[in-house]
């Protein structure tokens, strides 16, 4: 079931936004952007990327396009749902948990478990039991919210921004022509340190870390380049950056994970999410987004079978088959593949 505590799924608009911060350089940007940016029909327009829009591209083109052109959206699945319902949790924890110092006092005195209930007190119960392993994921991210509050004593123990809604403008240079873009996003939580602050992400998948931190690295490298070009600069510099999976452990993982590092300015990362966004922008002017079914990459020379037989396809995690240029072909061979082993 789907349960907000917090009441209201929708998020800040950009009108809000612009009355909270005044920003009106990245209000007006934002007005005239979108994901839709064809430049040779309306040069009055510029394109908008997310974090999502990027990662989506980057997956597979044609998704992309179908998303963002065609507007088709896939159907809510049980992991989108307990994504929610936990972040959800989460954001509501940190807006209002108002018992840190009794906690703390507890905690001095010995007395552990009734700190840490305190903690679990403030998780509102849903009206209906969760149905995708909420509880568990819940019950282990307050485990280590109270461990992180009795190592740092309360110190920089809440974050400084929850789902933080940042806006910024910048350049994106093709041909050596400069591109205007908007970029967009909401931060899960960002805290401070002695250095600077740290991005920290809620993670509701399983971990395995030999296929997540690469392509994790790369979202944080959007955020921290959005960050750096919005006027946000209350959030810089970005030191560290996390992962929490209290649920890392599901089909097959490597189990519930903090994984935390230190990141340096001049990181392999940002030269990544720019490449990513040269190609991003490059597709828009050409209006060019072939699929990419592959999980592995093409071989030059190799022929639709033989790259079928080679790879496993990414489509079985699209929900826009029927719509796709390219499965219309593998569909086919596919078929013909279970007649002849028949």
């Amino acid at each position: 079931m789907r349960f907000n505590p917090n009441a209201d799924d929708s998020r800040p608009t950009i009108e809000d936004y612009l009355a909270e911060t005044g920003n009106q350089e990245e209000y007006d940007s934002y007005k005239i952007s979108t994901y839709a940016w064809n430049p040779n029909e309306d040069e009055t327009k510029k394109l908008r990327v997310t974090k999502s829009s990027l990662g989506t591209f980057g997956w597979c083109p044609e998704q992309y396009y179908l998303e963002k052109f065609k507007d088709l959206r896939g159907e809510q699945q049980p992991h989108h749902v307990r994504g929610l319902n936990v972040h959800d949790m989460m954001e509501y924890f940190w807006a209002t948990f108002d018992r840190k110092d009794e906690a703390l006092t507890l905690i001095e005195q010995g007395r552990e478990d009734d700190a840490k209930q305190i903690l679990y007190d403030h998780i509102p119960q849903p009206p209906e039991p969760y149905a995708y392993g909420e509880d568990e994921q819940i019950a282990q991210w307050v485990e280590w919210q109270f461990h992180r509050l009795k190592i740092t004593k309360g110190k920089d123990w809440e974050p400084v921004g929850v789902e933080a809604n940042i806006q910024a403008t910048r350049v994106v240079e093709i041909d050596g022509e400069p591109v205007p873009i908007h970029m967009s996003g909401f931060i899960d939580t960002l805290f401070a340190d002695d250095d600077g602050f740290a991005l920290m992400e809620l993670k509701t998948g399983k971990y395995k870390k030999r296929s997540k931190v690469g392509p994790m690295r790369k979202e944080m490298g959007f955020y921290r380049m959005m960050l750096e070009h919005s006027k946000h600069h209350e959030f810089l510099p970005i030191t560290h950056w996390g992962w929490e999976f209290p649920g890392g452990g599901m089909a097959d993982g490597d189990g519930p994970t903090i994984y935390y590092e230190h990141v340096s300015k001049g990181s392999r990362v940002s030269k990544s999410v720019e490449n990513a966004l040269e190609k991003l922008v490059r597709a828009h002017i050409n209006m060019d987004f072939p699929p990419s079914p592959f999980m592995l990459k093409f071989r030059e020379g190799e022929t639709m079978e033989e790259a079928l037989e080679r790879n496993a396809l990414k489509c079985s995690w699209c929900d826009y088959k029927d719509h796709c240029s390219q499965w219309a072909v593998t569909d086919e061979f596919l078929d013909d593949i279970m007649e002849e082993e028949q």
